[in-house]
């Protein structure tokens, strides 16, 4: 039987820049990664692995499923979360998309040859501070939504889940 939580406004819970970098500055990020790795995946290989490796055109299906999945991020953030203002149900999308920030985040360190390189910011390239740059601060809010750091609950929210539960 599924428990009967109140419904939190997200949009009054969650501050303003978490809501601004996880509905508006990440939809666009993953339409632009989405565009990118349809358009030109050489491109993104590039990037990736510092020119590591060649491209090869047999393997446009993996970029044609990884452009798929930003535009289920894109979609779910820019759309589904601004009909359904309810903060339990951002929680759990977060933690969901943090699945995909892991193994998202470990390919990414694959990419260089592991974390050992990776880590090793005297070698970061352009590429690797984008990617950076266009990753980190969207996990982090998600992270952050998902522990509930920084998130507002009203105290009558908090006063009428007391209640059910003592029901």
């Amino acid at each position: 039987m599924a428990s009967h939580r109140a419904t939190v406004s997200a949009s009054a819970a969650v501050p303003g820049i978490y809501q601004f970098i996880f509905m508006t500055l990440e939809p666009i990020f993953a339409l632009l990664g989405a565009v990118m790795v349809l358009h030109t995946p050489h491109q993104y290989l590039a990037g990736m692995t510092r020119n590591a490796m060649p491209y090869a055109p047999n393997t446009q299906f993996l970029y044609t499923q990884l452009g798929g999945g930003w535009l289920f991020f894109a979609f779910t953030e820019g759309v589904v979360l601004r009909l359904f203002d309810d903060l339990n149900l951002w929680r759990v999308v977060c933690a969901g998309m943090l699945l995909s920030d892991a193994a998202y985040c470990h390919g990414t360190a694959q990419a260089v040859g592991g974390w050992e390189l990776w880590l090793d910011r005297s070698t970061w390239t352009v590429e690797d501070y984008t990617v950076f740059l266009t990753t980190a601060p969207m996990v982090i809010v998600r992270i952050l939504i998902v522990l509930g750091i920084g998130i507002r609950i009203p105290k009558e929210a908090n006063a009428k889940q007391s209640k059910k539960q003592t029901e």
